[in-house]
This record gives C-alpha cells, structure tokens and sequence, in this order.
C-alpha cells in the first residue's frame, strides 16, 4: 500500500514536466526546473502546472532546445 503511494506521488510529481513537453512549451526546461525544485510545495506544483498548461507552445523552438 505504501509502494502505491510513493508511485501516486512521484506521477502526481511529473505532470507539469509531461505536459509541457507533450504541449512543445517555449519554456519547457524552465517549468521542468520549477517543477523539480518547487513541487514539493503545492504552490510550486501548482504554478508549473499552470505554466504547462497556459504556456505559449512553440515546436520549432522546442526541436532547437532539443537538438543541441
């Protein structure tokens, strides 16, 4: 039961990462540095959500961030 939690929580952890780089955000591997900071505060966790989510999406720039 415990083991289930940890998984719960490390997933719950990662969802602004997965969705800014599902999404192609601009700014992805700053909302991938706010979430691994800050997430273990709700208000962190919640503002890199946001930013996922809202972020400008910009493919050519991701593919860029990605290929160098």
């Amino acid at each position: 039961m415990e083991m289930m939690f940890m998984i719960f929580g490390a997933l719950l952890f990662i969802i602004p990462m997965v969705i800014a780089h599902k999404r192609k955000c601009a700014n992805f591997v700053m909302i991938d540095l706010l979430s691994f900071f800050l997430s273990w505060t709700i208000l962190g966790w919640v503002v890199a959500l946001v930013w996922a989510i809202e972020g400008k999406s910009d493919p050519q720039k991701f593919v860029r961030q990605t290929n160098v």
